[in-house]
Formats: structure tokens, sequence, C-alpha cells
């Protein structure tokens, strides 16, 4: 077995007696970043900033051929995004999760208090987010771009290979690869103690965040996908770990791979830390109870003060209650009953609904509308017109995507 891992890794023997071989491949993989895109951003400082963002984007539109003087590691780099994989069958995809847009309230409420928040549970792979030092700051403007990229990467056609789904997931991998290029010449990264920024063992663990959370915690709160929903759902987020540059030795390829992950990045994941619990409290604070407020009534004056309540409930019932209080949320054990008795009884509901094939059309375009319209709000109410960092006009503070 691997004999060094970053030294703030926990229950190290026991990953290595219950995991076997896979141990040792997630292990390795914490001194791993993404050597294709690392390559292209090491060519930044060469190109310009703003020159090699705009060769990319050109790339992402029109291919790599239409590019230039597309540098070798351009090239090198979308030679792997253009080798489409033998297992990809995107029809079936877009065919089985055609009508996962009736769920739209519920899945924004997933999205910022189970699979935002579950990843903070990780000093390690918190600390980027720590030493670029933005969202504390702008915890809204975060989950906008993070719902961007999710609303078009879920879209019919949306990974296509000239969709704007594309595009962005390719932006991502690109950020990710910026930002691990400058901690790696900041002095304060600590090698050792957290392994390579933002390497492959934690930028797994995305897929988790994204697929196998919000499919558990759909189905906690009343509004459970049909089965070939959730199979699509698993071949989506397969193909997005392609794109976002994951070894294909550590990349999940349903369920059950989806799990063991999990299980090895809960055990050995390090402490959680005081900048852990302040980005739970920032986004809380900043968006998730505000936002809750807004779906309250405004009268009697008591039902808006229960969005605390509402917003610590379900973050304990999507993580669990010895996550939770490690990342310092408060006990709300009546409004985490409530949500754990009423979740089963709507979810008999709409699977009782979901069993009419011809109710699902409606309710995904009432989805459709009500996205729009919520789109449109944040934005306008937290200033963000932009969707990815890498776009977003500067907030007084620096960050290695932008130019």
């Amino acid at each position: 077995m691997l004999a060094e891992v970053p030294t703030t890794v926990r229950h190290k023997a026991e990953a290595e007696r219950r995991f076997g071989d896979f141990a040792t491949t997630y292990f390795e993989a914490m001194w791993a970043g993404d050597p294709l895109a690392d390559a292209f951003v090491a060519d930044f400082p060469a190109l310009g900033h703003g020159k090699a963002m705009r060769m990319l984007k050109k790339a992402c539109q029109a291919g790599v051929d239409s590019v230039p003087d597309a540098p070798a590691s351009l090239r090198a780099l979308f030679a792997q995004l253009d080798d489409v994989p033998e297992w990809l069958d995107l029809e079936v995809i877009d065919r089985d999760s055609a009508h996962i847009g009736r769920y739209t309230r519920q899945s924004g409420i997933v999205l910022g208090a189970a699979s935002l928040v579950s990843g903070y549970a990780n000093s390690a792979a918190s600390r980027p987010l720590e030493m670029t030092g933005r969202y504390i700051e702008n915890a809204g403007a975060r989950t906008i771009e993070v719902g961007s990229w999710l609303v078009e990467v879920s879209k019919t056609g949306g990974l296509e290979r000239f969709s704007s789904g594309f595009e962005l997931t390719v932006r991502v991998r690109i950020i990710h690869a910026l930002v691990r290029a400058a901690l790696r010449e900041d002095p304060e990264w600590d090698l050792g103690a957290w392994g390579v920024p933002i390497c492959q063992a934690f930028l797994g663990y995305t897929l988790i965040e994204f697929c196998l959370i919000p499919i558990r915690g759909m189905r906690a709160i009343g509004a459970p996908y049909l089965p070939e929903e959730e199979a699509a759902a698993y071949a989506r987020w397969r193909y997005l770990g392609h794109l976002l540059g994951i070894d294909e030795t550590l990349l999940p390829r349903d369920r059950e791979e989806q799990e063991r992950l999990e299980d090895i990045y809960l055990l050995t994941r390090p402490p959680v830390d005081s900048y852990c619990r302040d980005l739970v409290a920032s986004i809380n604070s900043e968006f998730l109870v505000p936002e809750i407020e807004c779906l309250l009534p405004a009268r009697p004056a008591r039902l808006r003060r229960a969005a605390k309540p509402v917003v610590h409930g379900l973050e304990r019932v999507f993580l669990g209650d010895q996550i939770a209080d490690e990342l310092g949320i408060p006990q709300a054990p009546r409004t985490k009953r409530i949500i754990e008795r009423v979740g089963p009884a709507i979810a008999r509901v709409n699977a009782a609904l979901d069993r009419y094939p011809r109710t699902l059309g409606p309710r995904t375009t009432l989805g459709e509308r009500y996205r729009v319209k919520q789109d449109h709000r944040l934005r306008t109410k937290y200033a963000v017109q932009h969707d990815l960092v890498d776009e977003s006009p500067g907030d007084g503070l620096p960050h290695p995507a932008r130019a």
C-alpha cells in the first residue's frame, strides 16, 4: 500500500483495509492535478491571460483547428476533449432526463443546502476557496455561478460538443487549473498537509456533490426522480467528470461507484476548521436564509422568523447530524422532524403524479418558467450578469481566473 499521504488525512489504515486497491488509487490522486489543463495554463504567461482564454473559448465554439497559432498544450487538451468515450450515449441521457425540470423548486433548495454545503466538511478541499478569498465576501454570486453551469449542462443538448454547457464545463476545468497554478506558487499552501490544490481525489467528489447527494436530497424532501432519470444523472455526471479531467481510474460509472467514492472521502477527509464553519455561516446568512424568507408569507411575522430553522433543519436532514455538528449548524430538532415526516408524504403524491406520463410535460413547463423567473430575480438582487468567475467584473478581490 501507499506509504505517504497528506498529513491531514485520517483513518488511512482503515481505508486500506476497507477499500483495498481503490484506497491506493484514491490516495495517489491527492498528489495529482490535471496534466492537460495544467500544461495549457503553464502557457498563459507567454500567451497572455486574455488571449489564452479567447483561444480556449474559440476552440470550444468552433474547434481547436479554428484557433490560429494554437499552442501544443491547447491541441493536446482538445484531443482529449474531442475523443468521445465509447460508453457515452447523449441521446439516452437527454431522453431519460427530459422532465427533471418539474422539480426546479426543490433542486434549488438541494443545491444550496446539500450540494454546496457538503463540500465544506473538508478543510483541505475548502482551502482553495479560502486562499482565493472570494466566497465568504459574495456567497450569493458564487452560488449563482454554480447554478448557471448546472442549468446549462442539464439541458437537453447541454452536453453536445458545441453547446454552452460543454464550453462552461471546459472553462470550469481551466479555472481549476488556474487556481491550482496560483496556489502551488503560494508559500502559504502546505503541500505536505493538503496535497495538490484541487487534487484529483477532491475533484472526484464534485460528482458526488452534484449527483449522488442531490438525488438523495430530492427524495428526502418529496421530489424523487424516476429510475431512468437517476440512471441518466449518473451517466451525465460520468461524462462531465471526463470533461473536467478526472482520471478514468477514479471516475465513478454508476451509483455504486459514487457511493464508494463518497465513503472513502468521508472516512479520510481532513477535519473541519473555522473557515469551513465560516463558509457555511456565510452561505446561510447571505443566501439561503434570505431566499427561504422570500418563499414564506410576510404575515404573520413569525413565519419569516422560521427561515433559519428551516434552513438548519434541511441541512441536518441532507448532511446528517455528525457533519452538521462539525460545521456548526445550529440544532433544529422540530423542523428536522417535520421535514423527515412530510418529505415521504409529498414523495408519495409526486410519485402518484409521475405514474401519469401526460402530467410530466406540463409540470416541466411550469418548472422552467419558475426557473427563468427566479434566475432573473437572483441576478438582479445580487448584481450578477456573468456566468463564471473568469467573466466576473471583479469585486475588489484578485482571483487567478480573471485577467
